[in-house]
């Protein structure tokens, strides 16, 4: 529900909203406890005020979306590359490496590229297949960026194992879907749960048919959500030998990121679903409108590296390579996708998308979201947990939520100086976090 317009034009009168009842603090003599209690009242209530009036403001803005900006937005086509100039051609030298396009084709309709790497020495001894799975708003581009000796997805070949990319629904390398295109809404109607359900397993499927193995897994931010929830599902539990998880995040309640706080407690995400916005793109004119209303909030300062603000300090930031992370990086995504991220930021909880009550009562006989119960994941299975002291995504909080719930004893890697961009995107991933996961995997 949208505030009446007319609140718009309250946000210059502080007493509009100063109490609940409408009455004002009490004044008392200089020098009385009593004075000093009204005081702290007082600032209590020009925090809650000012903290109002951000919210007034976003919903303002919202009011204007409505109004037809949406129309704008919705029709905004992302510059995407074609199949025939994919993955392995723009990132895989044919000298070095042997790459394979391939597609799967999800049971609702999205045809999914995932690329498969080998070294092309045939003195390696091979290891079987690892399965890589990049996060949220990017694509399998995230393990091959850096130089090949400091890229996860070479190293891995080098070592002798068939390297598996996989790339979700919305990644710049997908081929799309059967029946409908970008330009549709239909095609980003989709939440996180799809990625669980559908994206995920079937890769993971089509790559144990090809493979005749479970795969090495190893997932970052979103991609270790994905993995831990699927697998208190069950669904992919047989696919999979070991896991190493990257940032990884088994709940979002402990978040300290100023921006994701921010942008959740402001409702941003139900802003932008009521305006009709499907895809979200920080690129496109919405997420560069929204982008500006979250760094107006009191709780963030966009005026120096706004990284930092979103995933922590980090402290080996490779900023050489800086252009090309931001050519490849914050690709579009369903704006369903980043509400269920907001959603579990404001309840604490590691759940399936909440449509509301009644909609809840008739999706999920509840009138909340279940929760994804890692506790049933089997103790057998080996993991590897690896994260940062400075991580505002994965905070550490959470990660030891995470740890006391697992059946298992899992492997923790941790690093405190490290936060969330480091472990795909620092000058040291390779010593610090890679070369470890090779070991992990070859113990």
């Amino acid at each position: 529900m949208s505030p009446p317009a007319h609140w718009c034009s309250m946000l210059s009168e502080p007493s509009a909203f100063s109490r609940i009842d409408g009455a004002q603090p009490p004044v008392r003599s200089r020098g009385s406890w009593i004075h000093l209690k009204a005081v702290s009242e007082k600032k209590m209530l020009e925090q809650q005020v000012k903290m109002r009036d951000e919210k007034v403001i976003v919903w303002c803005i919202a009011i204007l979306l409505l109004q037809g900006f949406h129309v704008r937005a919705s029709a905004q086509v992302t510059n995407l590359p074609l199949p025939s100039t994919g993955f392995c051609e723009s990132f895989v030298s044919p000298i070095s490496y042997n790459c394979t396009e391939m597609m799967v084709q999800t049971h609702d309709g999205f045809l999914l590229a995932i690329q498969r790497i080998t070294t092309s020495n045939p003195l390696t001894v091979r290891k079987g297949p690892a399965f890589l799975y990049h996060g949220i708003m990017e694509g399998g581009e995230t393990w091959a960026l850096n130089a090949n000796d400091d890229s996860l997805a070479f190293m891995m070949a080098n070592s002798g194992y068939e390297v598996w990319i996989g790339n979700t629904r919305s990644s710049n390398y997908t081929f799309g879907h059967l029946k409908f295109t970008r330009k549709e809404k239909e095609f980003w109607n989709w939440s996180w749960d799809d990625l669980v359900k559908s994206d995920l397993p079937s890769m993971l499927q089509y790559v144990n048919n090809y493979s005749k193995q479970p795969v090495y897994y190893v997932g970052y931010s979103q991609g270790t959500m994905t993995a831990l929830a699927s697998l208190s599902e069950g669904s992919i539990t047989a696919l999979i030998s070991k896991a190493a998880l990257l940032s990884p995040i088994g709940s979002l309640k402990y978040i300290t990121s100023p921006f994701a706080s921010a942008a959740s407690y402001l409702f941003v995400d139900e802003i932008l679903l009521l305006s009709g916005v499907a895809e979200f793109s920080a690129n496109s004119d919405v997420g560069k409108r929204f982008l500006d209303i979250t760094c107006a909030s009191s709780q963030v300062d966009c005026r120096h590296e706004l990284i930092s603000q979103i995933t922590g300090t980090n402290c080996c930031f490779n900023t050489s390579q800086i252009s090309v992370y931001n050519k490849y990086s914050m690709q579009s995504t369903s704006m369903r996708n980043l509400a269920q991220m907001a959603q579990m930021v404001r309840s604490g909880r590691f759940s399936m998308y909440d449509h509301g009550f009644w909609n809840n009562v008739k999706k999920y006989s509840s009138l909340f979201p279940p929760e994804y119960d890692v506790s049933v994941i089997p103790a057998t299975l080996p993991i590897l947990l690896a994260h940062g002291g400075n991580d505002a995504l994965a905070d550490p909080n959470d990660v030891a939520a995470l740890i006391s719930k697992l059946a298992g004893s899992p492997q923790v890697l941790y690093l405190p100086k490290y936060a969330h961009a480091d472990f795909v995107m620092g000058t040291n991933a390779s010593q610090d976090v890679y070369t470890p996961i090779l070991e992990f995997f070859q113990a």
